[in-house]
């Protein structure tokens, strides 16, 4: 269901609201519409077929890496490779969960439509999480995923330029270094293997911003809108508790509880939609911070390159547990709010028991787990930053 927007709309649709996520969604073939179901699958097929060498080529230099006992080796690659080949598994993930994905969609485009007839203090509660969508979850989220990946091609630039003014016998620079197979290994700094294998590089990094900024962006869009029904619901309790209409004031209850209902099901939504997703980085940044951490400390130099990738690492773990941290402090946050609303001016029995089973329900939290069985939160983040020490600890010894 697509929302049609009047000339003149305040809030539009998802598409219009958040366009640099849904750009990247629609370039890295995850945006939820089934009308390019058939185009997704054999752009997908290209993409996979495109980066099948690059693929290859690295999982060979770690398998030699591996014979010799080059461990250093191994973990550079591996910290490179696991990540660039997961944004391909996060298409096939989108793919297989399209249908509740294009549901989440669509209840945002129907939330701000109606929108639209709302007053100016619903208004400026809404305005609020939009622009924290736009600056935090958008903008913020896409420049730290351009920044991790671009670390690699800028600094090699920079080490080609430095190294061509101002060295005797200047040196080249790949932007993530590998063993060609079948040919002499300082043939691949020679003309036109090397442009050519820069170039090829580039084309992966392109891949990889794409692949993380659209999906995790996602992501936290969904969770802000949570937060942002249950907030609004909350302040039609108290609207709705000021009318003077008995027979008025229990209908409106009647419509909140409704939204209650709403949310539960949108909730529901998005844990289906990113259930696997959420375990699979789980596991991953985990033993991507434990080995970044290794190869810093007992690689050849300090890498500025893996020093801005762990970092951008902590932050790709840190705010889906913020997300869900954010979302699980809300819904307990609704029974407060709903009971200090002014239930006691209630002269009816039934809409009393009403409200009553409304703080009941909003006192069990909501939760967002990974593979149904890791619940995301806070206390996840410093647990994954222990295990990933242990880690760390581990490989040193």
């Amino acid at each position: 269901m697509e929302v049609s927007n009047e000339e003149g709309a305040v809030y539009r649709t998802f598409v219009e609201t958040y366009k640099i996520i849904s750009f990247v969604m629609g370039v890295g073939m995850i945006y939820p519409n089934p009308k390019t179901d058939k185009r997704k699958i054999v752009c997908v097929l290209l993409m996979l077929i495109s980066i099948g060498p690059l693929s290859v080529m690295i999982l060979n230099d770690m398998f030699n890496s591996l014979a010799i006992r080059d461990y250093v080796n191994v973990i550079r690659h591996s910290t490179v490779v696991g990540p660039f080949l997961g944004g391909f598994f996060k298409i096939l993930i989108q793919f297989y969960k399209r249908k509740p994905a294009k549901e989440i969609m669509d209840e945002i485009n129907r939330d701000y439509a109606s929108y639209n007839d709302m007053t100016v203090v619903y208004k400026n509660i809404i305005n609020s999480n939009i622009e924290n969508n736009l600056v935090y979850s958008e903008k913020c989220w896409a420049i730290t995923v351009v920044t991790c990946v671009s670390s690699f091609p800028i600094m090699a630039v920079l080490s080609n330029l430095h190294s061509s003014l101002f060295s005797t016998e200047p040196k080249r620079y790949m932007i993530h270094d590998i063993m060609l197979p079948y040919i002499d290994p300082e043939q691949r700094f020679e003309s036109p293997i090397f442009e050519i294998i820069f170039a090829y590089m580039l084309y992966a990094c392109v891949l990889y911003m794409i692949n993380f900024i659209g999906y995790d962006g996602f992501f936290g869009l969904c969770i802000n809108h949570a937060c942002l029904k249950m907030e609004i619901y909350c302040r039609s309790f108290e609207d709705a508790l000021r009318e003077n209409n008995e027979r008025c004031m229990h209908w409106k209850i009647v419509k909140i509880i409704v939204e209650q209902n709403k949310l539960k099901r949108y909730v529901d939504l998005i844990q289906d939609t990113f259930n696997i997703w959420l375990g699979l980085i789980l596991v991953a940044t985990m033993i991507q911070i434990g080995t970044c951490m290794y190869l810093i400390s007992e690689g050849y130099a300090l890498d500025l390159r893996y020093l801005i990738f762990i970092i951008g690492t902590v932050i790709h773990i840190y705010l889906p547990c913020r997300y869900a941290a954010k979302l699980k402090h809300m819904s307990m946050e609704t029974a407060t709010l709903i009971y200090s609303g002014g239930w006691e001016r209630l002269t009816s029995i039934r809409t009393r028991k009403m409200v009553l089973y409304m703080i009941a329900r909003a006192q069990i939290p909501i939760e967002i787990t990974a593979f149904n069985l890791m619940i995301f939160d806070m206390d996840l983040f410093v647990a994954i930053l222990n295990s990933s020490y242990s880690m760390f600890t581990l490989l040193r010894s």
